[in-house]
């Protein structure tokens, strides 16, 4: 971003990282790398835009069918994704502005605000957010031909009173004494004074008396509405929580006002034993306790005069009661009513906790692993240059040990690589990148490998190929896979062209990268399973390794929304064909991410891949 830039882009662009924001957070943990990139681009956003402004208030405002930002009309409102809409409705929130100073943490607390049941001005009260505040008044409209009243001259002179005209001191007595007599007498006094008949008096307070109680009528008729409808909320309230509830056990136990077993139906006596065995006792005095989850309310007791604690009592094993709480979600609606539930087998839930801590296992193994085993490949390239050059034999003994180390070393960084896919952690910084460059750096990482095996690698670009948008370092290890992929499988004397073309027709919003040798192919069978995790086939033989690079050379395609096709016959070699996108100034186009809500697309290949 430049000082000179746009507003508009600079008011898009926020927009579109916030509603980023307000969107992951409902996926991901709050220190989540994505989630903290996202605050940290919004909060770098607004100190820009408050630069800009002479002010430095930056407001947002939704009203009827457009967003204005400072006042000024910027896109329609039924182009703007579900998410941000939600927010505005959800809390009945017309205007939300930024002050100068609005800090990552305070675009959190915002975002957080989606979730609370409350009002979302105390919840931002609550955690001490004073630059950014809601429903404030950011312009008003003014009709310029409205006249304003000139003030009035002051007299001469004191008028003197007209004959028969009451003084002041009369109308104030009058006044008061009226406000101390009924209504009825207040209204006689009034409608005497407007006329001494009194068939006439009589005839004005019949129809005033008339009129007012026709008010009444109608103003209390109004008012019982009101609470009739309140009083049908909450009763339909009450029913939609309790069905919820209920649809969630076939088991039945009933308690008196202490806690005591009353009856049981016989899914809940197959639960925990006969009624005859348990009648009487306490609910959380069960002898097997420990084997069960018990939640409670604190006060149990039916109370009409006064407000019951929310508070729960929960009984049993830790361990069980948070199982059982992980696998079941509640479903409320915008107004934070509970509406439906979401439940999963409790052993589905225990075996993903247990694949959680098979993740971080992993992660911490494999970085333990890659300390001393760098500190021995290091030891191992000393003796090497001290053991008397290439002839000797204790130097390709300890050559055959450094290529080992740099397989292990290959391995852990896979399995580092895959344990980052499926925890969500592997993120992308995508950027314009020289498709020459990309293929150029990857092949030169590669030679010395290539040279050892005897494996001609050459490098072709053609001509007309754009920059792509993607990131770099991750896009370089994607061809280095391919690349080591190709040099295992091609025999010595052979050859491997690594190439930069432009994409054509329905493709030209694509630059590719072809990695094709001369190797023993890939059977048409097998194709279809070569990207899969822990799978390595080729002209149906085994090989060494992972079987985890074709997958994760996959997957950082795919998330950076480009592809990769294969065309291979065996004894006739492979071609991998990678297409990333074409860089057209990406991240400075005013483009709003979809929130997931609206989003009923199949799940992407990947995450059935890694299983999230």
């Amino acid at each position: 971003m430049t000082e000179t830039q746009d507003p508009k882009l600079l008011w898009f662009n926020f927009l579109k990282i916030f509603t980023r924001a307000l969107v992951q957070i409902n996926l991901y943990k709050p220190d989540h790398p994505q989630v903290k990139l996202a605050l940290e681009e919004g909060q770098a956003l607004l100190a820009q835009i408050a630069d800009s402004l002479s002010g430095g208030e930056f407001s947002i405002t939704i009203d009827n069918d457009k967003l204005l930002v400072n006042g000024i009309a910027l896109v329609a409102a039924d182009k703007l994704p579900n998410s941000l809409k939600n927010l505005y409705s959800k809390f009945r929130i017309q205007t939300i502005t930024f002050s100068p100073g609005v800090t990552g943490d305070d675009l959190l607390a915002l975002a957080q605000v989606q979730a609370f049941k409350g009002e979302a001005k105390a919840f931002l009260k609550e955690r001490g957010i004073e630059k950014i505040t809601l429903n404030e008044s950011v312009y008003a409209k003014v009709d310029a031909g409205q006249p304003q009243a000139a003030p009035a001259a002051a007299p001469a002179a004191q008028a003197a009173p007209a004959p028969g005209a009451r003084s002041a001191a009369a109308d104030e007595r009058m006044a008061k004494k009226i406000s101390e007599e009924t209504l009825e007498v207040a209204l006689a006094t009034v409608v005497s004074r407007a006329t001494p008949d009194a068939d006439e008096q009589k005839r004005i307070m019949e129809i005033l008396s008339a009129k007012f109680k026709e008010e009444i009528l109608a103003e209390v008729k109004k008012a019982i509405e009101v609470v009739h409808r309140e009083k049908k909320k909450v009763e339909n309230d009450m029913v939609r929580a309790e069905s919820v509830m209920t649809s969630m056990a076939d088991g039945v136990v009933v308690v008196d006002k202490d806690g005591k077993i009353l009856m049981m139906n016989p899914q809940a006596e197959a639960m925990s034993g006969p009624l005859a065995q348990l009648s009487g006792k306490k609910i959380v005095d069960l002898s097997q306790i420990e084997n069960q989850v018990v939640s409670l309310a604190r006060e149990i007791k039916s109370e009409n005069k006064e407000d019951i604690s929310r508070e729960v009592t929960s009984l049993g094993s830790a361990e069980l009661a948070e199982t059982v709480k992980k696998a079941t979600a509640i479903i409320q609606n915008e107004d934070g009513k509970i509406v439906g539930s979401v439940s999963m087998p409790t052993d589905a839930a225990k075996l993903k906790q247990v694949e959680k801590m098979q993740q971080e296992f992993i992660a911490n193994m494999t970085h333990e692993l890659r300390s001393p085993l760098t500190s021995i490949k290091a030891a191992l390239e000393i003796m090497s240059r001290d053991s008397g050059g290439p002839g000797n034999a204790a130097s390709g003994v300890l050559n055959t040990a450094i290529r080992n180390t740099e397989r292990l070393n290959s391995i852990i960084t896979d399995i580092l690589d895959f344990s980052k896919l499926q925890s969500g952690k592997l993120v992308f910084h995508q950027e314009s990148a020289a498709a020459e460059e990309v293929a150029n750096e990857a092949v030169d990482s590669m030679k010395a490998w290539a040279s050892s095996k005897g494996v001609n690698l050459l490098v072709r670009s053609g001509p007309g190929v754009l920059p792509v948008y993607a990131d770099k370092r991750r896009t370089v290890q994607v061809l280095i896979n391919l690349i080591s992929n190709a040099i295992k499988f091609t025999p010595q004397g052979g050859t491997i062209e690594v190439s930069s073309d432009p994409g054509t027709d329905a493709l030209a919003g694509f630059s590719f990268f072809s990695v094709k040798d001369n190797g023993c192919g890939i059977k048409k069978e097998d194709q279809g399973k070569i990207f899969e995790k822990f799978v390595q086939v080729a002209s149906g033989e085994k090989v060494g390794g992972t079987g985890l690079g074709l997958a994760i050379t996959k997957a950082m395609v795919v998330m950076q929304s480009g592809r990769i096709t294969l065309e291979s016959e065996p004894g006739r070699g492979s071609t991998f064909r990678v297409a990333m996108p074409v860089y057209k100034g990406q991240g400075e186009q005013p483009v709003f991410e979809q929130s997931p809500e609206v989003k009923e697309e199949a799940k992407p290949w990947w995450k059935k891949l890694l299983g999230l």
